[in-house]
């Protein structure tokens, strides 16, 4: 959703505060989050994907209301004052709240998220340069708290970075780093893909199956943002059963690899008359189902080894046949 659209459709209107205010008091009030539960800013943000401020003002509203009360300097409990604490997991009760396949609030971040996303990739290609949080915040018209989550989503993905006087860049994507990237790859996400095994379920390994072969059946005629689920089923989905979370920290910086063809293929460059990484991700994952350690590790490898060189061809033409386009939060 673009920055026009969030304003035409009035989603702007509604701050992210209020957002999270409305939801937390109807939850609180229907007893879906019962009396006791410690409500954290630091938890609390976490698990929106936001940043404490707008959690501050959530907890605040809720405390003036009188259905929350400060406990000890330690947070707010839900209740009177007095009332027991219960040290429980807050995605326990509110996990459902803020789920990314419910109805889930549109956080002013996430408005504008995959413009920026798009943008800064783009501009990758092209070598390091410094963005300026103020002036993106004033480019979006949103404040800089919003600017800052959305720097801090692209951080975690490896596309942005900060520098020791705590000013933002883009990390270049030159062809370095994309072999770079790709070892990282190589050598981590067979290993962890292999040790994941036991979490992946028949019906998870069916659903991937099922939605690659459709997508296989219906290509071309077959949607960028659909292309980079199908991606994110293998390299991120199915990994989050993987035990060693170090891993997962890991490869979590090298996803900017996958930003890049959803932000180019199909628009800046045509997309290719055959995409043979859904054969090859239907090759996994049928390893996977046969619980086959050593093959899977082997599909998993070539996989990451047989798409370095389309990627690398791909960055070398955006840089070759195009001009980064300007904008004032770039410099």
């Amino acid at each position: 959703m673009s920055p026009s659209q969030v304003e035409s459709s009035g989603l702007r209107k509604i701050r992210l505060y209020e957002q999270l205010h409305e939801r937390l008091r109807a939850e609180i009030l229907a007893g879906a989050v019962p009396e006791g539960v410690v409500l954290t800013e630091a938890a609390l943000a976490d698990l929106v994907g936001s940043s404490r401020a707008p959690v501050r003002q959530a907890l605040q509203m809720l405390f003036d209301g009188g259905l929350i009360a400060r406990l000890n300097g330690r947070g707010f409990i839900v209740g009177k004052a007095g009332t027991p604490p219960k040290r429980i997991k807050l995605g326990d009760y509110l996990g459902k709240l803020f789920d990314e396949d419910g109805d889930r609030p549109v956080f002013a971040w996430q408005a504008l998220y995959e413009d920026v996303e798009r943008i800064v990739v783009h501009r990758s290609f092209f070598g390091r340069y410094r963005i300026n949080e103020n002036e993106l915040a004033r480019h979006f018209g949103v404040g800089r708290a919003v600017a800052r989550d959305v720097l801090l989503r692209l951080e975690t993905l490896g596309i942005t970075e900060k520098d020791d006087n705590f000013r933002w860049s883009i990390v270049p994507l030159d062809s370095q780093r994309i072999r770079d990237l790709y070892e990282v790859r190589e050598q981590i996400e067979p290993v962890a893909l292999a040790s994941a095994l036991g979490g992946l379920s028949r019906d998870h390994v069916d659903t991937m199956l099922a939605r690659l072969s459709q997508a296989l059946a219906d290509y071309p005629d077959v949607s960028a943002s659909t292309m980079y689920e199908l991606e994110l089923d293998l390299h991120l989905r199915s990994l989050q059963a993987c035990p060693n979370k170090e891993f997962l920290s890991i490869l979590k910086r090298t996803h900017c690899i996958l930003t890049l063809s959803k932000h180019i293929v199909g628009s800046r460059i045509k997309r290719p008359e055959y995409e043979p990484f859904l054969s090859e991700h239907i090759g996994v994952f049928k390893m996977v189902q046969d619980r086959d350690e050593e093959g899977l590790r082997k599909a998993m490898r070539d996989h990451i080894r047989n798409s370095q060189p389309s990627v690398q061809a791909r960055a070398a033409y955006i840089r070759e046949q195009y001009q980064p386009d300007e904008y004032p939060f770039i410099v």
